[in-house]
């Protein structure tokens, strides 16, 4: 499935580009005078759009590299950081109140992985999983609402083990402002050898774990 889910983000990647090169596309200035006369209510629901997003399993590299393109590096970074945190929170509160057998059934092995590295403290624990990609964001998110971990522990790892990888995206993203441009397609060159090796790496972290238990 992750495999799967890689050659979509891949075949999107250069569907843009191709597109970047036939159509004429609003460039990075237009989409961001699109945002500032949207006034207040923009960075509301952008933020809100991440929550969601976060909780329904749509991909954050996609929604941070787009905050770095619509808001600016520094601004869209912290409007992401938000906006995921606060996702993963809400996936936390439903795990907590759907119980672990039903989390379980998703999880599986995986969730004896949250539960070793939950094993020790908290907010520790989280920035392990956040700056590795030990599992995916989402399922960790909702693997440790049934784990010992504590909500505030938990929100504060995620929030600073975001930031990393986030701001990478908005780099990313803040350099798609032209595109179609040189400086654009590297960075989504950039942006798809990360996720490859992403899930090589996850799920390598997640094999050996399962076979040292």
């Amino acid at each position: 499935m992750r495999r799967a889910g890689l050659i979509v983000l891949v075949l999107l990647v250069v569907a843009l580009a191709i597109t970047a090169q036939l159509v004429d596309l609003p460039d990075g200035a237009e989409l961001r005078a699109l945002v500032g006369r949207a006034g207040h209510a923009a960075p509301v629901v952008f933020v809100a759009v991440c929550a969601l997003g976060t909780a329904v399993f749509f991909p954050k590299p996609v929604l941070a590299t787009a905050a770095g393109l619509l808001f600016g590096v520094g601004w869209g970074s912290a409007l992401a950081i938000a906006g995921f945190t606060a996702g993963a929170m809400i996936a936390f509160a439903i795990s907590r109140g759907l119980g672990r057998d039903a989390v379980e059934r998703r999880l599986g092995e995986r969730l004896a992985v949250l539960e070793r590295v939950f094993a020790r403290r908290g907010v520790e624990a989280t920035l392990v999983i956040r700056l590795l990609p030990v599992l995916p964001f989402t399922l960790a998110n909702y693997g440790a609402g049934v784990t010992s971990v504590r909500g505030r522990d938990f929100a504060l790892g995620t929030a600073l083990g975001l930031v990393p990888s986030t701001v990478l995206a908005a780099v990313l993203g803040d350099a798609l402002s032209d595109l179609g441009s040189p400086r654009s397609i590297v960075a989504l060159s950039i942006w798809a050898v990360l996720a490859a090796a992403g899930v090589w790496w996850g799920r390598n972290l997640i094999t050996g774990a399962a076979r040292a238990s």
